[in-house]
């Protein structure tokens, strides 16, 4: 796999770029306001021995990118890298940035050139005599007044030599002057951190033997959002060392595991002319030691209009969950009634409607036979309920910005969920049989077969129901993931509880299977409708994923599922029971290698979900309104200069947000209140994962969408929390109260 994806990488470099863009020896590579150029900084390759290598920037007049944490905008760049088998390439050595301020937001980045150092090491049994080719993709964001992305591709080819290797002249001061500018641990120094509701601290404490005293100091975190990024530094000196005092963002909740990131002094951390940029892990510390005397004055370039909190955290606050769920029993009680509203919910009607029609066929059978089907079912509702919980509260124990329905921000998943959708629709149209029969996948009531297809419909039905958990849950669930393991646990699991109740009552009361529709020649119409809805589904799925990723992707996933649909007919019309033992098993081996095979290669084409930064924005479903996309910094912004806001938190594969814009946001009153009254229509696209809107959900105690907040106008307005499902009528009652000045918070 790991050939596959250098021989893949490797492609991309040589033909997607354009040759215009593809450096063959090192070559600088000019592109929108920039230049870059891949360069060593030896002039061989000695086996075993790392050598350097690095992105060179060189940006125009005026025009910046940014660091490894961009601040309040921007994107870092990236290197990915093509190598000969055996080589690794280490992470990126970032200079220490500089704090670029436009009006009232602050980015870190770099002006003029920089170097972005990487170390390579090749392995020890690399034969001499030869020569390597080392290449690598970058990308990046340059801006000035405007930002413009931009990509290359590049490749270096070097002698390999025993000889020890030596130095290019032509980047020995690059190189040089690179190293000088890298963040360094100097033995001595102490660094220590504490965080309030409003500040982070650091407190500085130098070793006995530094000459003279610093008189600036300025802090570059690592960790996004940390620090209220525009307004001033405070530093002071306190009988110890040094205390820098910064606003803490109102964006950021809970304090981070470590606080990382850069010191910057110009009077060197080792004495004058030493090194400038001191690496800090800080470790935590109750309180640190008081002031005695301050220094200097604020940094230049920032500005008081900077000084404000961000703004949808401000007022979060006030709509904590506890306010509506007060306590576990409570939540568990929210969970199993949403669970039970799951099942008129459209996202899961195609896969229950398969569940439906077991329950007819085993309308007639034996009562114990339909009790294991219905139990069955429920332990794959359970058992996909836990594990998606599981995983979630893992990975945001570890740091990862994730919400419920995480799962469909993975353009990975949706292919295989759109693969298996299909083949379902595919056995419902008779193409080929799951089983021993049509309705097994629902939950035939036979022994064997019939019971694996019942788990894998409850399985089936979790997977695709979670992005419709929240017009009922979204208080519940927000406040399942700030509670204990257990108890987030027991809150999933009764709303996976409440969702297969109603099937487990059916197949457990043998009298209620009175009342079901006896099977008959209607049921292979009834089931091959079905698979229209499936195929609806499928294509659902696909208009997601090209919002997730780009058209070429859908096309290949629709290549699969044509490659699909051969390997299905294949399996149905040579490997069904009614074919001989040898036709059967070359017919299912002939279907399982095209449909795998199949599935491996677009998948290996298939992006990593987005996490450290916002991918590019998907066209935004406009409702009749001018849309503006989200950022704290833009809902401030419009707060305080008095303007009411309406925010949609939304995403593509949640059907409820859908239908609320097409009833609700689409009505003409709605569209009309909204211009006549100036209220500005924002919209947070979650679709593919986003920290920062993972976040300003977890402000309003909740982890999934839809939530739709209305901030009446004025920075000291409580923000108004609509219900997750709108009408017409609930928008416009919501807007009168920006008309009438006065804001209600639910």
């Amino acid at each position: 796999m790991k050939s596959l994806r250098t021989t893949l990488l490797s492609l991309a470099i040589l033909f997607a770029f354009g040759a215009g863009a593809f450096s063959v020896h090192g070559q600088a590579v000019r592109t929108d306001y920039m230049e870059t150029e891949l360069v060593v900084e030896t002039t061989s390759v000695k086996p075993g021995q790392p050598f350097w290598a690095g992105l060179r920037m060189k940006m125009d007049e005026h025009w910046h990118t940014y660091w490894r944490n961009p601040a309040d905008s921007g994107l870092p760049t990236k290197i990915h890298w093509s190598l000969p088998d055996g080589f690794q390439a280490g992470e990126i050595n970032w200079p220490y940035p500089q704090k670029i301020v436009l009006d009232i937001l602050a980015s870190y980045g770099y002006e003029g050139e920089t170097l972005l150092l990487v170390e390579i090491t090749p392995p020890a049994n690399l034969a001499p005599g030869g020569t390597v080719d080392v290449g690598a993709y970058a990308s990046w964001l340059v801006c000035a007044d405007i930002c413009l992305p931009g990509e290359s591709g590049y490749q270096v080819t070097l002698p390999v030599s025993t000889d020890a290797p030596q130095a290019d002249e032509r980047w020995t001061d690059l190189f040089a002057r690179t190293r000088e500018n890298l963040p360094v641990a100097v033995p001595g120094w102490h660094v220590e951190a504490a965080i309030t509701d409003s500040t982070v601290a650091l407190h500085a404490e130098p070793p006995d033997w530094l000459p003279g005293n610093l008189t600036s100091v300025e802090f570059y975190p690592y960790n996004a959002d940390l620090i209220d990024y525009i307004s001033p530094q405070k530093l002071e000196k306190t009988e110890t060392g040094y205390l820098l005092t910064m606003r803490r963002s109102g964006f950021y909740t809970g304090r981070p595991q470590q606080i990382t990131g850069v010191l910057l002094s110009p009077d060197g951390w080792r004495g004058a002319g030493s090194e400038r940029a001191l690496a800090v892990n800080a470790v935590y510390t109750d309180v640190l030691p008081a002031a005695v005397a301050a220094i200097g004055s604020p940094g230049s370039g920032e500005t008081a209009a900077g000084t404000g909190i961000s703004a949808v955290s401000g007022l979060a606050a006030t709509v904590a969950s506890g306010d509506l769920v007060s306590g576990l029993w409570q939540a568990l009680l929210f969970a199993l009634v949403g669970g039970l509203i799951l099942n008129l919910m459209p996202c899961v009607l195609p896969v229950l409607s398969i569940k439906v029609l077991g329950f007819i066929h085993q309308a007639g059978d034996d009562p114990a036979k339909a009790r294991r089907h219905g139990l069955v079912f429920t332990a794959g509702v359970l058992v996909s309920f836990l594990a998606l919980a599981a995983v979630l509260i893992g990975l945001r124990a570890g740091g990862e910005q994730l919400g419920w329905g995480f799962q469909l921000q993975s353009p990975a998943f949706i292919v295989v969920l759109s693969v298996i959708i299909f083949m379902f629709g595919l056995s419902l149209f008779g193409v080929f049989e799951i089983g021993t029969s049509l309705v097994g996948l629902g939950g035939r009531a036979d022994s064997g077969n019939g019971l694996s297809g019942s788990f894998l419909s409850g399985v089936l039905a979790t997977v695709v129901a979670t992005p419709c958990t929240a017009p009922f849950m979204g208080v519940a669930l927000g406040y399942a993931l700030t509670q204990s393991a257990v108890q987030s646990l027991a809150i999933f699991g009764f709303l996976g509880l409440g969702m297969a109740l109603p099937y487990l009552t059916l197949s457990s009361v043998p009298a209620l299977l009175r009342f079901v529709p006896k099977p008959g020649a209607w049921m292979e119409s009834f089931k091959q409708f079905m698979g229209f809805l499936m195929m609806a589904t499928v294509v659902w799925l696909l208009w997601v994923l090209n919002l997730q990723t780009d058209p070429n992707l859908v096309a290949l996933v629709m290549v699969l599922l044509v490659l699909v649909a051969l390997g299905s007919w294949i399996l149905g019309r040579w490997g069904g029971i009614a074919s001989g033992s040898r036709s059967r098993m070359t017919a299912r081996a002939a279907a399982a290698v095209i449909i795998i095979a199949s599935m491996a290669a677009v998948l290996s084409q298939v992006p990593a979900p987005a996490k450290a930064e916002r991918t590019a924005a998907a066209p935004m479903y406009s409702a009749g309104l001018a849309w503006e996309p989200f950022s704290r910094q833009l809902v401030q912004d419009l707060r305080t200069s008095g303007k009411a806001v309406f925010v949609d938190f939304t995403a593509a594969w949640c059907l409820s947000c859908q239908v609320n814009k097409r009833v609700a946001l689409s009505d003409s009153r709605v569209v009309e209140q909204f211009e006549n009254l100036g209220v500005v229509p924002v919209q947070a696209d979650w679709t593919s994962r986003d920290p920062e809107i993972t976040r300003a959900l977890a402000e309003f105690g909740r982890n999934s969408v839809p939530l739709y907040v209305l901030y009446t106008g004025g920075p000291d307005a409580e923000p108004e929390i609509l219900p997750e499902l709108l009408t017409p009528g609930l928008v416009l009652d919501a807007l009168k109260k920006v008309e009438s000045g006065s804001a209600a918070s639910r």
